[in-house]
C-alpha cells in the first residue's frame, strides 16, 4: 500500500479501531498460560497448607505435654490431668490413648481433614514419634519414627 491509500484500507485504522478485542487464538494462549501456571502452583500450594496443619498437631502435643507436666508439678500424679479429656486443636485431635497413671502418660495427636492420616505421640519423658504419616506418604514402621516427621520424604 502506498501512504496516500485510504485509510479505510489500512489495518487498524478507521472508527472501530479500538474497539477490535482480543483474537480468539490471544485468549486461548492466555488461557493455555494460566492452566500451566495453575499445574505448578497449586500441588505447591497445597503442600504448604499441609505443612503447616501438620506443625499445628506438634505444637498442639508440645502444649499438652506442658500442661501434663504442670498438673505434675501442683499434684505430684498426672492422674486427673488435663489429657482426661480430648480436644481438638486445628486439624488434630489430641488425647490420651490410655489414661495416666502417677507417673506417666502418652498423648496421642490424630489428623484429619488436609493432616488425614498424621498421627503423633509424646510421653512423659519427652519422646517423640511419627506413627501415622498422611495420606499418600507411605508407612511408617513398626512402633513408627522416633521423631515428628512433618515434611513428605524426610525421615529421621
Amino acid at each position: 500500500m502506498s501512504p496516500s491509500a485510504p485509510a479505510k484500507h489500512r489495518r487498524g485504522a478507521g472508527p472501530n479501531a479500538a474497539s477490535r478485542g482480543f483474537t480468539l487464538l490471544e485468549l486461548t494462549l492466555i488461557g493455555a498460560v494460566l492452566v500451566a501456571l495453575l499445574a505448578v502452583a497449586l500441588p505447591s500450594w497445597r503442600s504448604h497448607v499441609q505443612r503447616s496443619r501438620l506443625g499445628e498437631g506438634v505444637a498442639a502435643l508440645a502444649d499438652a505435654r506442658a500442661a501434663m507436666e504442670q498438673h505434675f508439678l501442683n499434684q505430684r500424679s498426672y492422674v486427673g490431668g488435663p489429657c482426661s479429656t480430648s480436644r481438638t486443636v486445628g486439624a488434630f485431635t489430641i488425647v490420651c490413648p490410655t489414661s495416666p497413671t502417677a507417673s506417666a502418660y502418652t498423648l496421642r495427636a490424630t489428623g484429619s481433614g488436609s493432616a488425614a492420616g498424621a498421627v503423633y505421640t509424646l510421653d512423659h519423658h519427652g519422646d517423640a514419634r511419627t506413627t501415622g504419616l498422611p495420606t499418600g506418604w507411605g508407612t511408617p514402621p513398626t512402633g513408627g519414627y522416633p521423631c515428628w516427621i512433618t515434611q513428605k520424604g524426610s525421615t529421621c
